[in-house]
């Protein structure tokens, strides 16, 4: 057991690795990417808090806090702007504690956001980024220790999350859950939805194809949910690219056959799985550069 931890240990931190430039730029691109979609999230979210009057189902904090004085006022926005602060001062450095601060005010807005009965959970990656760069920010004095712990822990809940996911869907319908009726069923209901909205809805070829075959729909599930079983691989560095691309592309299905978007965390999920390799590159790049030769005749 102790040695299976320690495996997991070196390949989600890898405290023992020797730095290199190309890595630093990678976790610094990852900060940014995590500190700006949250920011993002928190506007977006102050925009819709407005328009709120009344909780039906308290999320979080928002058992213990009435969020309801947030409604009908500009708190949300004022709330934004201080985590908009914090997040910029926890990326420069500035003190330890902003990220910290920010996670916190975050969550508050989450739960002021998400009180109708259903719960939105597309912030979550990035909001479970922000919280490990601001444990680390406590937890360790090393910047590169920093790092590494931010990006492990980032890791470690990306395999957790849709490894999770996977389990609860077949905990909550059973096996059955990847039949293609549901699939025809959803499309239908988003059909439902967009017609609704826009006064009509055209099928696009590739609904149009599922919706054409029940065995058809019941691969793509299958793989949906083969894909979300398989997310722990992200914790070990020979599957983690693999497998990052392929929930990268569950996110395009999602998208393609259900018009449902998460662009944050389709985002990350690339940076994560090409990011490294650019860096590298980057790396590379920069060490072939033509240098100027000191004392050199004019």
């Amino acid at each position: 057991m102790n040695r299976a931890l320690a495996a997991l240990s070196r390949n989600l931190f890898g405290f023992d690795r020797p730095d290199a430039p190309g890595e630093r730029l990678f976790a610094r691109a990852v900060e940014a990417l995590v500190v700006l979609s949250c920011v993002d999230h928190v506007w977006k979210w102050a925009f819709y808090i407005e328009r709120l009057t009344d909780v039906v189902l308290p999320l979080g904090i928002a058992n213990y806090v009435d969020v309801r004085l947030m409604y009908g006022n500009a708190l949300p926005y004022a709330l934004a702007a201080v985590v908009t602060a914090l997040a910029a001062a926890g990326f420069a450095r500035v003190a330890r504690w902003p990220y910290l601060a920010a996670f916190a005010l975050l969550h508050l807005q989450y739960a002021a956001r998400d009180v109708l009965g259903e719960i939105s959970h597309s912030s979550n990656l990035v909001a479970m980024g922000l919280l490990g760069f601001a444990l680390a920010a406590f937890a360790f004095g090393d910047e590169r220790a920093r790092r590494r712990f931010a990006l492990g822990f980032l890791l470690f809940f990306v395999g957790f999350g849709y490894s999770i996911a996977a389990v609860c869907k077949l905990a909550g319908t059973g096996i059955t859950w990847p039949d293609g009726l549901h699939l025809w069923m959803w499309v239908t209901e988003k059909g439902i939805d967009t017609q609704a909205q826009f006064g009509a809805a055209d099928p696009n070829f590739f609904q149009r194809l599922l919706l054409s075959s029940r065995p058809l729909a019941t691969v793509f599930l299958v793989g949906g949910l083969l894909t979300e079983a398989a997310g722990f691989l992200v914790w070990f560095r020979r599957t983690r690219t693999p497998a990052l691309l392929a929930i990268a592309g569950l996110h395009a299905g999602i998208k393609v056959v259900m018009g449902i978007l998460f662009l944050h965390s389709t985002l990350l999920v690339l940076l994560l799985a090409l990011g490294p390799y650019a860096a590298a590159w980057a790396e590379r790049a920069w060490a072939r550069r033509p240098r100027a030769v000191s004392g050199a005749p004019a």
